[in-house]
């Protein structure tokens, strides 16, 4: 797909648009945790756009930079390219640009444990947002400030930010911050003798965590409610949370174990047989030569050797029954979820788990069998995964879309496929993904397809992304709600979208009171 908008800058002949194909491949490094090779397209770009003297595309740049020596702990370089993207925003008195920088910065400053920066710049970061009205960069920056604060332990102002954090996040209905506002209160109200008010948070936290999958926030949650449990005196309580938090941590640490030793075997079995002099990496550690990896690779393999063989006879009648097939499948759209979750605009978190949800809804008011059923909300978690390819600053521009933009947009359900095709799912999830923005008129992308010639769960998965995407906030735009959303679909029904798909999703709207699972507020319940 990177080829694909390579030749689209080519045939424009300016140079500004093959630096963002360069960013394009950037992000699919990033993504994919090769930061070296990010690095080096980001460079490339970066040439570019001072050639171009692009500005807007060269602090953009230097961020990115910025970026992937963060997400390297390498410190030192993340701020050095940090601050060379402040001084042209600055200069150009560009807000969001300024906003998102001063956070990237204050978020260095915070893992250096230097508070007093930290908060800095961060502050700096929550102003900017705060004449953007923009509600996200708020939470996030009142979020980060609430957790200096907290370090410092000033409890009463950080729990002045944790709330107002709260209260944003759940207004907007971006579920990561809330879960996160949510522990983070319920930690500081065990630390302030507020139990009754602190479970009420833990637990929401908790039920977040449960809905979207998230581990790693419920390993948090469960360490929080031990903790509260012994502060009450309730030691049962305590012990059993204790344990759930263990048992979760030693499954994530053994599946992450499990997968990083099968991935390495094969790595040092392609070395030894093909001879190749290229460079691995090894839990995000770049060997520097190839015998520096053969020696890294074998002490790792001598060590895990025995827990591999282990590992490898318990799931030998697993892997011979006909389920794996199934197993694999999904396991493989769990990850790319997990990967895209991470790096994707914070804008549309949550955006796919929802018309999954929807989508599954449709289908079974349309009486598809569960099959189908289970096709349409598989493919619905990842029919977006496509953008991995399209630069952030195109997705998260207020306004209308250059043709250029728009071209490269309209790539990413061919990308999805590319990407998905790989995978051995039991269900045709990658076509489906490539026709969810076909229209039955013939008018949609990047076929061209009409009617029959598409697949049902792709014109269910159209319709879902339509309501669901007008009811939720974007950052060019207010929720338009649910009611334009169900008339824009009805208003084009038979000639955009497949009408008994529109009437199937109306009456899930309206007659079962279909409502995306919105989570209430607990504000105002006591304290204890």
């Amino acid at each position: 797909m990177v080829e694909q908008a390579l030749s689209i800058a080519q045939e424009h002949e300016v140079e500004i648009n093959k630096a963002r194909c360069y960013n394009i491949q950037c992000s699919a490094y990033l993504n994919s945790s090769e930061y070296e090779k990010a690095l080096d397209y980001s460079l490339k770009a970066l040439a570019l756009h001072e050639v171009s003297n692009d500005k807007a595309g060269l602090s953009s740049t230097l961020n990115a930079i910025g970026v992937i020596y963060g997400k390297r702990k390498d410190h030192v370089n993340a701020l050095s390219y940090y601050f060379k993207a402040l001084a042209i925003r600055e200069a150009d008195d560009d807000k969001r640009g300024i906003a998102i920088t001063t956070n990237n910065i204050g978020n260095i400053y915070q893992d250096q444990n230097l508070y007093d920066k930290a908060l800095e710049f961060n502050e700096r970061s929550l102003h900017s947002f705060t004449e953007l009205k923009d509600d996200l960069g708020i939470a996030t920056s009142c979020n980060n400030i609430g957790l200096i604060l907290k370090y410092r332990g000033d409890f009463a102002a950080a729990k002045k930010h944790f709330k107002k954090a709260y209260t944003l996040f759940d207004r907007i209905e971006y579920t990561t911050g809330l879960a996160a506002s949510c522990n983070n209160l319920g930690e500081l109200l065990t630390i302030q003798g507020q139990f009754k008010k602190a479970r009420l948070y833990i637990d929401q936290a908790l039920k977040i965590a449960q809905e979207t999958s998230s581990s790693y926030r419920e390993i948090q949650v469960y360490e929080n409610l031990s903790n509260l449990c012994e502060e009450t005196g309730d030691f049962r309580g305590a012990l059993e949370y204790f344990r759930k938090f263990t048992d979760l941590s030693r499954k994530v640490f053994s599946e992450e174990s499990t997968r990083n030793m099968i991935q390495l075997q094969v790595k040092f079995e392609t070395e030894k047989k093909n001879k190749e002099t290229e460079i691995y990496k090894f839990r995000n550690i770049k060997l520097q030569s190839e015998i520096s990896e053969r020696i890294q690779i074998e002490k790792e393999l001598r060590k895990h050797q025995d827990q591999l063989e282990e590992l490898i006879n318990e799931r030998t009648i697993e892997l011979k029954s006909s389920y794996n097939k199934l197993e694999r499948g999904f396991q493989g759209t769990v990850e790319l979820i997990s990967k895209i979750t991470e790096l994707r605009d914070p804008y549309t978190s949550g955006h796919q788990i929802r018309v999954a949800k929807l989508a599954s809804a449709i289908a079974r008011e349309m009486g598809l069998p569960e099959n189908r059923i289970e096709a349409a909300h598989i493919a619905s978690l990842v029919h977006d995964i496509g953008k991995i390819n399209v630069p952030q600053e195109i997705l998260s521009k207020p306004g209308t879309l250059s043709d250029l933009e728009m071209r490269i947009i309209q790539i990413h359900p061919q990308a999805g496929y590319s990407i998905l095709n790989e995978i051995d799912f039991p269900w045709p999830i990658a076509e489906i993904v490539r026709e969810h923005h076909e229209h039955v008129d013939g008018s949609g992308y990047p076929q061209g397809l009409k009617a029959d010639e598409i697949l049902m769960e792709a014109r269910i998965i159209c319709v879902a992304d339509v309501i669901e995407a007008m009811s939720s906030h974007r950052p060019y735009r207010a929720v338009l709600g649910l009611k334009e959303a169900v008339r824009e679909i009805t208003e084009n029904e038979g000639i955009l979208y497949d009408e008994d798909v529109v009437r199937a999703c109306k009456k899930v709207i309206y007659e079962k009171g279909f409502d995306f699972n919105k989570i209430q507020s607990i504000e105002s319940e006591p304290d204890a």
